[in-house]
């Protein structure tokens, strides 16, 4: 009977060391934490906000909720029907490189075995990084929090740059030459850049437009907009940018990109984070305007992020056309331009995408 008890006592043994074990281990990382935390007041309050305003989000935030309009954009923009009131714009997304936030939790163009054996090793090195950047006073620098590009989000983003910089326009087809010669800066026509107000949008701009913003040309300026961050209530989602305050940039940007925040980026738009009761669709009838009433330039390459573009080409082609852009994303660093059409109805601005404009300059979807 004494056998059985101790044998049955055993498992309890085991369990109650390992926990002692853990609590020895870490109870020095949490008063050293904590020590580090009250020391400097000031980061570990914005860190704390952060994490606040996360929870905020998760909870009361419906961004990708909305409902769909019924209407269809082709019905207001029909042959024949007032065609010299329609305004049009050249739109060119750029889709942002790949995020520390999608390295950990995203698989990509990964295989599943890869990602599933790195996932935990990858979680760990994420959260000791955050850890890091907690107990060094860093509010500004994160893993999680308004993400900034990963080591391949750079790489794609470079892979945009090296795009623009190799190819011919003279090679390529009429429609292809133009969007180039827009995204470049060079030709006759005015092209506003502009970004979400997100670290990695802003950067991955910084990068593959590089060439073109070497050049210094007074006016020529990345145009910073709340309208165009990403529809998620995930951490990553959230800009820590105020309004029309000075940029952060990330532990993961060069000097050179550094500079391009700091000199090249207008943020006199820029409006801060979403608020709480925003979504999707609002922002993104709220960026039509701006681009038609706000951008002088008949040309605008828009820097920004997978949902938000997808449900842009959802609510905004003819619902009768098929395409892929209403199913997929377009991939990390990937580029599509079209024409962004508007008229006047009643009271009402409504836009479309004209559906014969839509050209696949790079990476596609």
């Amino acid at each position: 009977m004494g056998l059985i008890s101790a044998l049955l006592s055993v498992p309890y043994m085991i369990l109650w060391y390992v926990v002692w074990y853990i609590s020895s281990l870490t109870r020095p990382v949490i008063l050293g934490t904590i020590f580090c935390m009250v020391t400097n007041p000031k980061a570990s309050r914005e860190k704390l906000k952060l994490i606040l305003k996360t929870f905020q989000f998760l909870l009361f935030c419906k961004d990708k909720k909305w409902k769909k309009p019924k209407e269809d954009p082709a019905s207001f923009f029909e042959a024949g029907l007032d065609e010299a009131k329609i305004e049009k714009k050249t739109v060119i997304f750029l889709r942002h490189g790949e995020s520390t936030w999608n390295d950990t939790f995203n698989k990509g163009d990964r295989k599943q075995i890869e990602f599933l054996i790195n996932f935990f090793p990858n979680l760990v090195r994420s959260f000791v990084t955050e850890w890091y950047f907690l107990v060094t006073g860093e509010a500004d620098e994160s893993w999680f929090f308004d993400s900034p590009l990963s080591a391949k989000g750079v790489s794609q983003a470079e892979g945009v740059k090296k795009f623009l910089r190799d190819t011919k326009p003279e090679f390529s087809t009429p429609k292809e030459a133009h969007l180039i010669r827009l995204m470049k800066g060079e030709g006759p026509e005015k092209c506003q850049l502009m970004s979400s107000n997100l670290r990695r949008a802003i950067s991955t701009a910084s990068v593959a437009l590089q060439d073109r913003l070497d050049k210094m040309v007074k006016g020529d300026e990345l145009l910073i907009l709340s309208e165009l961050q990403e529809v998620s209530i995930n951490p990553d989602a959230l800009s820590i940018h105020p309004p029309k305050a000075p940029l952060v940039t990330s532990f993961m940007d060069s000097t050179r990109v550094k500079e391009i925040y700091a000199t090249q980026c207008d943020t006199s738009k820029n409006t801060g984070n979403k608020a709480l009761t925003s979504n999707g669709l609002k922002r993104m009838e709220k960026w039509c305007s701006v681009v038609f009433d706000d951008v002088d330039a008949p040309n605008v390459v828009a820097t920004g992020h997978s949902y938000w573009f997808r449900a842009f080409f959802q609510t905004y082609l003819p619902h009768s056309f098929n395409h892929v852009a209403k199913k997929k994303k377009i991939i990390n660093g990937g580029v599509v331009g079209f024409t962004l059409l508007r008229k006047q109805v009643g009271e009402e601005y409504k836009y479309m995408i004209d559906p014969n404009s839509i050209v696949t300059l790079y990476g596609g979807f």
